[in-house]
């Protein structure tokens, strides 16, 4: 391939995809914050910081049985960092799902919610459109499509690079004396530039979970052992955390799943000083009514893939360095949301000057595009009413705003986009094949 054919396959690749990739992408760069969000607008998230060995896991089980009779605890969470509070996924009696929070030094209930909040929203947002039905090949709609497009991500990235001659030099190059299509063409060059390593990352961990519908998502875990049917008694769960923790001493627990108490199975997931690791690769379970280990998972002793599938959630989440990470993974993410968006509408202005838009492709990509996305929002809605019995979840005013916010932005730009692409010259009409030279 010629560095013309790059170069026009860069330009197709950034008409057709990218709006979505702008939606998909700004969600993402939301959603590094979206723990820190949920700080600012609901009280009920805030608790006074304590180190993950004194967390009164407990006393918050006790508070919450006590005060909730008849609901069913699902997960016990540690505080996202510190300065959170400590978390439990609860199941009340009409099988909705619920957040309780809880000092995690005392144990002592804060609140409880409605399980919608701005981090349920930009996780169902980012990794579906919200749309988990339809499935093609085995994989949810929305799934497919998000996963899909890390790969015009990985194409427009390897044609970049292809045809923008000589590309390290232009980590400093910033033109501002020659107009505003020349400074912003380098403003998407600088970016770009700049942001190869983050765009390969999203790329490849993107690519990944569409792979990982395929693959073995985890390794073996071991069976309920319970085959009577449920069980009555279980050993409290102080006792149970003693012995998942003298048999597996290097392990700071991070979650105590219950889920399955009832079939005579608990596990306790965490840290063992292991780096770029999910808090679920490191685990151990036990039987409830026995207290005996059943198995011990170390990530030591993980086969390379499924150390990788513990890994490509932080590498893709940017979560793995606190605030720092997070702060790295959200300026970049701007960075590619920005050329998303206008490098997209770069290329349309180029072609329309040089060769004609081609009117057919424009319309079937804003069709698609806000097809997609009004399946979004139809089932976003039924998502997040579906967090409770009748009508909206319980959720503070902030946690409303800040997604309609982003929800506001995301769709303002997108109408820009085509608004803006509509009125160019071209738009409207087949288009004429004249070359193009990539060094424009």
């Amino acid at each position: 391939m010629s560095r013309r054919t790059w170069f026009d396959l860069h330009s197709w690749l950034g008409l057709t995809t990218g709006l979505l990739l702008f939606v998909v992408c700004w969600s993402g760069t939301v959603a590094v914050f979206s723990h820190e969000l949920d700080l600012m607008v609901d009280p009920r998230v805030r608790a006074p910081a304590v180190a993950d060995a004194d967390i009164a896991w407990a006393a918050i089980e006790a508070n919450v049985r006590a005060a909730h009779p008849g609901w069913t605890i699902d997960q016990i969470h540690a505080p996202e960092a510190p300065g959170f509070a400590a978390e439990a996924y609860v199941t009340d009696a009409d099988e909705i799902s619920r957040r309780v929070y809880a000092d995690p030094a005392t144990g002592a209930l804060l609140g409880t919610t409605s399980y919608f909040n701005v981090q349920r929203f930009f996780r169902s947002l980012h990794m579906s459109l919200f749309i988990g039905e339809g499935r093609i090949w085995g994989i949810p709609f929305g799934y497919l499509v998000v996963a899909l497009l890390s790969l015009p991500l990985l194409a427009q990235l390897v044609s970049g690079l292809v045809f923008y001659r000589r590309f390290w030099r232009g980590f400093l190059r910033l033109e501002t004396r020659k107009g505003g299509k020349v400074f912003w063409s380098d403003v998407h060059k600088l970016t770009g530039v700049w942001a190869i390593w983050f765009v390969l990352l999203m790329g490849v961990t993107g690519a990944w979970y569409l792979a990982e519908w395929k693959v073995t998502s985890e390794p073996p875990t071991p069976a309920a052992p319970a085959a009577e049917g449920p069980v009555t008694r279980t050993l409290p769960l102080q006792a149970l955390l003693e012995r998942a923790r003298a048999a597996y001493p290097e392990l700071t627990i991070r979650e105590t799943s219950l889920y399955q108490q009832r079939e005579g199975l608990v596990a306790f997931h965490g840290q063992d000083g292991s780096i770029l690791l999910r808090d679920r690769a490191a685990r151990v379970w036990l039987d409830s009514r026995t207290g005996e280990v059943l198995a011990v998972r170390r990530p030591g002793e993980m086969s390379p893939l499924h150390r990788w599938i513990d890994t490509a959630d932080p590498l893709h989440f940017g979560d793995f360095g606190g605030l720092v990470s997070k702060a790295t993974w959200f300026v970049f993410g701007l960075g590619m949301t920005a050329m998303c968006l206008t490098g997209a509408y770069l290329q349309a202005k180029r072609r329309a000057r040089d060769k004609g838009l081609d009117a057919l492709t424009l319309h079937v990509t804003h069709a698609t595009t806000l097809a997609i996305l009004a399946c979004a929002i139809a089932f976003g809605v039924k998502e997040i009413r579906g967090y409770a019995p009748a009508g909206w979840p319980e959720a503070p005013l902030g946690v409303w705003l800040v997604c309609g916010a982003w929800t506001v932005t995301a769709l303002g730009g997108v109408a820009w986009w085509i608004a803006a692409v509509s009125r160019l010259p071209g738009a409207a009409t087949r288009p004429k094949r004249i070359a193009v030279s990539p060094a424009e």
